[in-house]
């Protein structure tokens, strides 16, 4: 038997094999050693160690010097207002360059270029407008929403070419039918458009809320939890008590593990509450 067949086979995954090592020291591994660090009190200056059982998981949640409680309110209030404006502006801009006749393509870059600019650039450059606008940085019921709306400025034209690709499978038949019974734009909008892209929905905001609970450089560069810890959010609390105070690594792995328990969490929600519902079936 010719062992070109199995060597064929065996070749994609020796092409992927460098990318899954990579990943499985800098992720797996890093997420064993913190989970490991987050039943020890551990000094990462002086190297010190020792087992304290739950007692990080104790403090964050039911001590009142932890801060956990306030720094998730604000991650979630931070959430919310991410989810919805970045399904509110991606979609319909995604629409208006679908049906746009020229310069589809410059619209599409110009939309999706605030995505790969790097986060820091994108922080320092909204710090200096808001300290112009306002000063929506110094007043702690402004900061929040202020930091908000640069997380959708920049995710916004990433999704919106997430949309688009939804857009274009869905089978212009359907809106030639609906023409013909007599429906509107907004009723080809409710009852074929969002039905549609339902698998689209449900890829966009289920990544937008696993990237706005990780939100950590704009509020490091912007506002450093402040006004008042106004906007301390969980990400920043972590940094916080990982690497500017001594002894606080295992605290600060036990915050870790708490917030990918609370992503967890609203992950499989959200996923219960888009399967729970009738959609459309071609």
């Amino acid at each position: 038997m010719s062992l070109r067949p199995l060597r064929q086979r065996l070749l994609p995954y020796a092409y992927v094999a460098p990318a899954l090592i990579v990943t499985g020291l800098f992720s797996f591994v890093s997420m064993g050693i913190s989970f490991y660090t987050s039943f020890h009190n551990f000094d990462a200056f002086a190297g010190e160690s020792g087992y304290v059982g739950l007692a990080n998981y104790q403090r964050a949640l039911f001590e009142p010097d932890s801060y956990f409680w306030l720094a998730l309110r604000h991650t979630v209030v931070y959430v919310v207002l991410s989810v919805a404006g970045v399904l509110l502006s991606a979609l319909p801009l995604a629409l208006l360059c679908l049906r746009a006749r020229y310069g589809q393509a410059i619209f599409r870059t110009l939309y999706f270029l605030p995505s790969i600019t790097p986060g820091v650039v994108l922080a320092l450059v909204f710090y200096h407008i808001f300290g112009v606008w306002g000063q929506l940085l110094d007043s702690s019921s402004t900061a929040l929403p202020a930091l908000a709306l640069l997380g959708v400025w920049a995710g916004a034209g990433y999704n919106m070419v997430i949309f688009l690709a939804g857009l274009t499978e869905i089978p212009r038949h359907l809106y030639d039918a609906a023409e013909i019974d007599g429906a509107g734009r907004l009723q080809q909008f409710r009852h074929i458009t969002l039905p549609m892209l339902r698998n689209t929905l449900v890829f966009v905001t289920v990544m937008t809320v696993i990237g706005s609970f990780q939100v950590f450089t704009s509020v490091y560069i912007m506002t450093s939890g402040g006004p008042e810890r106004s906007t301390e959010v969980i990400a920043y609390t972590i940094f916080i008590n990982a690497f500017t105070v001594a002894g606080q690594m295992g605290y600060a792995s036990a915050l870790a593990w708490l917030l990918f328990g609370v992503i967890f969490a609203f992950v499989i929600v959200q996923m219960k509450i888009f399967r729970s519902r009738k959609v459309y079936d071609e």
